[in-house]
C-alpha cells in the first residue's frame, strides 16, 4: 500500500495547491492541452466573469460567414451556459463579447491545415485571431476551459494572452467497430470528446476478423453474413452523418479496411476469396485473403471505390499487419499457383504480389496509403512520398521507420487496451502516466523529426463497447492530446495531474463524458 499512498499523496497535495491557486498557473488549471505560449497578470487577484447568456455574444470578423463557426458558436454557447448549476459571479467585470477574427474563408479540412491562433482574454471584450476557422475552433475550446466553474464562472489573472499552435499535424484516436459494434450516436459522442482535447483525426478501424459491419452495395453479403446483426451495420447515410459531424469539429475521418490479414469475416459472405485450409488452422490463426483469385481484388476494388465516395479525406488506411501464412501453406491450389508463377514457397513474394495488385486500386481512386509498419518489411513498393506508416509494435519503431525515410505516425506505447503500457501500476487509471511520459521523438535527428507526422491513441475493441467506452478511454487519452499538441518541453507530470483533475470534472463530466476519476475528489457535475 505504500506505493498507492504515494501516488494518491502526490495528487492530494496537487489538489490542495489548486485550491490555493499555486502550482499550475491559476487561469490554466483546467486547460488541456497546455497552450504553446501564454502570459497572465499574476498580480491581478481580481476575477472577471462571463455576462449572462442573453448578454454574451460571439462576433465574427474578417470573413462574412462560416458554416463551421456558426455551428461552433451554438455549441460553445451551450457549453458555457447550459448547466443549471453554474451562475456567473456578481460584482466583478463581465466579458460580454468574444470577437473571433479569421483571415481565410477557406473551410477545407486536410492534414496540415493551419490550427494556430492567438487570444487575448479580458473584460468587457476578448479577442481570438486565427488564420483559419479550424484555428478559431481550437481557440474556442481553450477559452471555454479557462472559465472556472468552481468559482462562479470566473477567469483569473486577466488580461491573459495566448499564442498557440499544434506540435504535430496528425493527432488521432483509433476506434475499432469490428470486435464490438459502436452505435452511431456513440461515435458522435466520441467525436465530441475528441474535440474537447483538440484531437483532429479519427482513425476508424471499421472491419476486422470478428465482424464486417460495413454495407457495401456491390458486395452485399459482406455485411449480411459478416456483421454481428442486421442492426449492427453502418450504411452510407450513417457514414455521411459521422463524417459531417466530425468535420464541424475540425476532425478528419480516416477509414481502415485491414488486409490481407484480419479478414476472416469477409469469408462468411464470399468464401472463395479466402484460402482453403483446415478448420483448426482457419479458426486458430488469422487467415489472409487469397491473392491468387481475381475475385479477391474485385471485392477489394468494390469496397474501396464505395469508401472513396463516403470519406473525402485523401488518406485511406489499408492495414497490412500480422499476416499469418499458415492457411496459405495448407492450400494446395494456392501453392501450385505460386509454383507456376515462380514464387516457390516464398510467401513474402505472395504478399508483395498482393500489395502490387492493390496499389493501382487506391491510386486510381486518388487515395494515399496509410499502413501498419509490418507492410514495409514485406513490401518494397510503399511510396515514401505519399504514404504514411503507423508504428505500433514497440517503442522506438518510429525512429526506425523515419531512419528508413518513411513518413510516420506513432501508436507504440499508446495502446489504451494495454494494462501495462510501461511500468506496473496498482490502479488501471494510472497508466495515463506512461502515455504522458513517452515521447517517441526523443533522440530523433532533425531529418527524422521532419518525417514524423504525429500519432494516435488506439482503443482496440475486444473489451470495450457502448457501456464502458468513456471509462476506458477518458481521461487516460487526455495526456496524449497534450503530448501531440503542446511543445516538447511540456513534461511536468505533477502539473498535468493537477490539470487532469479539474479538466476531467469541469470539461469532460460537465459536458456529459463519463470519464473515470484519477484520484479522490469532488465533482458536483456527477450529481
Amino acid at each position: 500500500m505504500r506505493a498507492v499512498c504515494a501516488i494518491f499523496g502526490v495528487l492530494a497535495i496537487c489538489a490542495v495547491a489548486l485550491c490555493q491557486g499555486q502550482g499550475v498557473p491559476y487561469p490554466f488549471r483546467a486547460v488541456i492541452p497546455q497552450p504553446a505560449t501564454f502570459s497572465w497578470d499574476q498580480a491581478n487577484t481580481a476575477n472577471v466573469t462571463l455576462a449572462q447568456r442573453n448578454k454574451f455574444t460571439f462576433q465574427l470578423a474578417g470573413i462574412k460567414s462560416s458554416v463551421v463557426l456558426k455551428d461552433a458558436f451554438g455549441r460553445y454557447l451551450a457549453f458555457l451556459f447550459d448547466s443549471p448549476y453554474d451562475v456567473p459571479a456578481t460584482g466583478v467585470p463581465q466579458i460580454t463579447t468574444l470577437n473571433v477574427q479569421v483571415q481565410s474563408d477557406d473551410e477545407s479540412l486536410f492534414l496540415g491545415v493551419d490550427e494556430s491562433y492567438s487570444m487575448t482574454v479580458q473584460a468587457p471584450s476578448s479577442t481570438i485571431i486565427a488564420n483559419t476557422v479550424f484555428g478559431a475552433l481550437r481557440a474556442l475550446e481553450t477559452f471555454a476551459q479557462l472559465v472556472d466553474y468552481a468559482t462562479n464562472m470566473t477567469i483569473a489573472g486577466t488580461p491573459i494572452k495566448i499564442t498557440d499552435a499544434p506540435r504535430f499535424a496528425w493527432r488521432g484516436l483509433m476506434i475499432d467497430t469490428s470486435r464490438h459494434y459502436l452505435p452511431v450516436p456513440l461515435i458522435m459522442h466520441i467525436l465530441d470528446a475528441m474535440s474537447f482535447h483538440k484531437f483532429n483525426t479519427m482513425h476508424w478501424h471499421i472491419v476486422d476478423e470478428a465482424s464486417f459491419p460495413l454495407e457495401v452495395a456491390q458486395f452485399p453479403l459482406l455485411s449480411q453474413k459478416g456483421a454481428w446483426s442486421p442492426r449492427a451495420i453502418y450504411k452510407a447515410s450513417d457514414i455521411k452523418s459521422i463524417v459531417d459531424y466530425a468535420y464541424l469539429r475540425g476532425i478528419r475521418v480516416v477509414p481502415e479496411v485491414d488486409m490481407p490479414s484480419h479478414t476472416r469475416s469477409w469469408g462468411n459472405g464470399y468464401p472463395d476469396i479466402m484460402p482453403n485450409c483446415s478448420k483448426s488452422t482457419y479458426y486458430g490463426t488469422e487467415p489472409g485473403l487469397d491473392p491468387t483469385k481475381a475475385q479477391t481484388f474485385q471485392v477489394i476494388s468494390g469496397i474501396l471505390s464505395e469508401l472513396s465516395q463516403l470519406f473525402p479525406d485523401p488518406y485511406m488506411h489499408l492495414g497490412g499487419d500480422e499476416v499469418n501464412s499458415a492457411c496459405y501453406q495448407e492450400d494446395a491450389a494456392l501453392n501450385q499457383w505460386m509454383q507456376s508463377h515462380g514464387m516457390g514457397a516464398n510467401y513474402t513474394l505472395l504478399l508483395q504480389y498482393f500489395v502490387d495488385n492493390v496499389k493501382p486500386i487506391y491510386t486510381t481512386l486518388k487515395k494515399n496509403l496509410v499502413c501498419w509498419s509490418d507492410l514495409v518489411y514485406y513490401s518494397d513498393t510503399v511510396d515514401k512520398e505519399t504514404a504514411i506508416v503507423q508504428a505500433w509494435r514497440a517503442r522506438g519503431d518510429a525512429i526506425s521507420l523515419t531512419k528508413l525515410g518513411y513518413k510516420t505516425i506513432n501508436s507504440a506505447g499508446w495502446y489504451l487496451d494495454v494494462q501495462q503500457p510501461g511500468s506496473a501500476h496498482y490502479a488501471w487509471i494510472d497508466t495515463w502516466t506512461d502515455f504522458y511520459n513517452y515521447d517517441p521523438t526523443v533522440n530523433m535527428t532533425a531529418q527524422e523529426l521532419s518525417l514524423f507526422v504525429g500519432g494516435e491513441a488506439c482503443m482496440w475493441g475486444e473489451a470495450v463497447d457502448r457501456i464502458n467506452w468513456d471509462q476506458r478511454v477518458w481521461p487516460r487519452a487526455s495526456p496524449l492530446a497534450e503530448r501531440l499538441w503542446s511543445p516538447a518541453t511540456v513534461t511536468d507530470i505533477n502539473n498535468m495531474a493537477q490539470r487532469m483533475v479539474q479538466f476531467r470534472c469541469q470539461t469532460l463530466v460537465r459536458r456529459g463524458i463519463s470519464a473515470e476519476p484519477i484520484t479522490p475528489d469532488w465533482c458536483s457535475y456527477e450529481f
